[in-house]
């Protein structure tokens, strides 16, 4: 802290320094004949009253003595000049014939005429001690330095939570967090390090998760591959040997699928991805997402339609945006029992796209969960329903990187109905 306090100081001090010279610079070299007018009308008062005193008494002793006497009233320097004496150039004679004073001597010094002769009236300002210049430059600076230490305390204090919350958590306490009263002026900087420290530790827990749920699910298909080798080594029937290539090739394109997804996700979630927003006719778009996913709808015997599309064109990013709508249809494909309905309306501030089936539905405790990675409320891991708890968590990311959110409601036939909503693009 007196580190900072010092090189404050001293800044400041040099600034008003600085400040306190430009002044007088300005005002004694740049704008002289302003300085000299205010400082020749200041006095005009007290000179004209000294002359109308002497005037008339005779040159000489009588003067002297009477400005003797005055002087006694006066805070001034008072005495007589000879105009020979005195040195005038043109322009302070020409003053002197206009009734005038001439200013001398950094404004320090007035000479003004009597009764036109050769003797002058010259008046001096006192001359201010130079200890008391001491003293209220002495003063200046220590009630600055008072006014800054009040001033960089609080802010140092706040500094140093800072500091020390920021070596908490580059030592591994990713919970660390800065709390600093409103008033505080640097409780904006904690807040930006609160949100950083907080997206840091939640991108290293979903690291974790993503490693230990990766290592679990990269298991199953993989312990069937190696199983199935063994099987087709042992294998004398060629049909039995292409039923086991089938379900190697099956479970290569499971693992391919779970590569992909993992990849889409991991891009989405660590923000590296570009979203670039493009203006789709809405309708054509919606048919193409409905029609890639129309096969496995009546492979499994459910009715897959569109209901409604209310909006003429969207502002979305079409790879991924229509990767979201397909896992929505696809997951919903996998629980429904008869149909599946697709709605694209406008919904407050942008648009949503329902998607509601007749199925079993989700539990109002799971309805949060299955948002995240890897979490499946169905205990089942078979292809049809078990999938890789990956669908429902890029939804949920495509939708908040286009500003919006998903949720999942009960639908008109009992089932689960997911909306997906974004906002306008700015």
């Amino acid at each position: 802290m007196l580190r900072l306090f010092l090189r404050l100081y001293i800044i400041l001090a040099l600034g008003l320094a600085g400040a306190i010279w430009l002044v007088n610079y300005t005002f004694d070299e740049l704008l002289p004949e302003a300085n000299e007018t205010y400082n020749r009308e200041a006095l005009r008062g007290p000179a004209y009253g000294l002359v109308e005193q002497l005037r008339p008494l005779p040159a000489g002793e009588a003067r002297v003595a009477r400005l003797a006497e005055l002087q006694k009233h006066y805070g001034l320097r008072l005495g007589f000049i000879d105009r020979d004496a005195a040195g005038l150039n043109p322009r302070e004679q020409q003053l002197l014939a206009d009734g005038k004073l001439v200013v001398r001597g950094d404004f320090m010094e007035f000479i003004t005429e009597i009764d036109g002769g050769v003797q002058l009236l010259e008046v001096k300002l006192p001359v201010e001690p130079r200890w008391l210049y001491l003293w209220a430059y002495s003063l200046l600076g220590l009630c600055l330095a008072i006014v800054l230490y009040f001033w960089v305390r609080p802010h140092w204090r706040d500094l140093e939570h800072i500091r020390l919350a920021a070596q908490r958590f580059g030592d591994n306490d990713l919970g660390s967090r800065i709390l600093l009263p409103r008033r505080s002026t640097v409780r904006e900087l904690a807040g930006h390090f609160n949100q950083m420290a907080e997206r840091i530790e939640h991108l290293i827990a979903n690291q974790r998760e993503l490693t230990n749920a990766v290592s679990h699910e990269l298991r199953t298909p993989i312990a069937r591959l190696s199983f199935e080798l063994d099987q087709l080594k042992q294998e004398a029937d060629p049909r039995q040997s292409h039923a086991l290539i089938g379900d190697m090739y099956a479970d290569l394109g499971e693992l391919e699928e779970m590569v992909s997804e993992l990849l889409t996700y991991a891009s989405l979630e660590r923000g590296a991805t570009q979203v670039t927003r493009e203006n789709i006719e809405a309708h054509s778009w919606l048919d193409s997402v409905i029609g890639s996913v129309a096969l496995e709808a009546e492979a499994e015997g459910v009715q897959l339609s569109l209901r409604t599309c209310e909006v003429d064109f969207i502002q979305i990013e079409p790879r991924f945006m229509a990767r979201a709508v397909i896992n929505l249809l696809r997951n919903a494909i996998r629980y429904a029992e008869h149909r599946v309905e697709v709605s694209l309306v406008r919904f407050g501030g942008g648009y949503e796209v329902r998607v509601c089936d007749d199925g079993p539905g989700v539990p109002e405790d799971g309805r949060e969960k299955i948002f995240q990675p890897f979490m499946r409320l169905d205990a089942s891991r078979d292809r049809r329903t078990g999938g890789f708890g990956l669908g429902l968590a890029l939804v949920q990311r495509v939708s908040q990187w286009h500003g919006g959110q998903v949720q999942v409601l009960d639908s008109q036939w009992g089932g689960a109905s997911f909306r997906m909503t974004w906002a306008y693009a700015d």
